[in-house]
């Protein structure tokens, strides 16, 4: 199976989203994050995700040979509904991140990488339409992210558009990656990832 990750593999990324996940995750979250995976294609990262313990995943892509690809990555991993509900599991799906299939408020993180630059990209020469496809993607990918849950994008095509789109909506969401570089406390630096990091935390009560 071809394998394509997109900016970094999940080890290079894996410091920098769970340092953010412990520092920022409400206390009222989940006890294993649920967290939303965008737009996986090819992109085996999610499996090291998953067997590094982020073991309650939904994830979809756009396009049925994604979803068949994942399906095929993840192997025995895929369990049924039922386990899925006691927090172990992967939930595949065929969806558009315009028009998501998720309730409100279903997820703890969401970890997208490219997705939104896919998505921009998508517009071409006209922009106006890309930004419009990336406002209705960045309103489903943050109508679905629980109070102090946290939206984790790494981008390199169209940052300053997300960064707009996420300022949009500042009543809710507060940033706490601006995609400048950074250390983590462990000593892992963000010049390993081939992109830049951004993350935001959506508001909740306690803030």
């Amino acid at each position: 199976e071809n394998e394509f990750y997109w900016y970094s593999p999940w080890n290079d990324i894996s410091p920098f989203f769970k340092e953010i996940l412990e520092n920022h995750l409400s206390s009222n979250s989940s006890e294993i994050p649920r967290v939303l995976l965008p737009g996986i294609g090819n992109d085996s990262s999610m499996v090291d995700m998953y067997d590094e313990g982020f073991t309650h995943l939904a994830a979809f892509d756009y396009a049925e040979e994604g979803v068949e690809c994942a399906k095929r990555f993840f192997g025995d991993r895929l369990l049924s509904s039922e386990s899925r509900e006691q927090q172990h599991g992967v939930d595949l799906r065929v969806a558009d991140a315009r028009n998501l299939p998720y309730d409100d408020t279903s997820f703890d993180a969401v970890l997208e990488k490219g997705t939104l630059d896919a998505i921009y990209l998508s517009g071409g020469k006209d922009k106006e339409m890309a930004m419009q496809h990336l406002s209705m993607a960045v309103d489903e990918l943050t109508r679905v992210v629980s109070e102090g849950g946290i939206l984790f994008s790494v981008t390199a095509a169209c940052a300053d558009q997300i960064e707009s789109e996420l300022d949009l909506r500042k009543d809710d969401w507060v940033m706490i990656r601006d995609g400048s570089f950074f250390t983590t406390e462990s000593g892992y630096s963000s010049n390993n990832v081939d992109a830049m990091i951004y993350a935001w935390q959506r508001k909740s009560k306690e803030i």
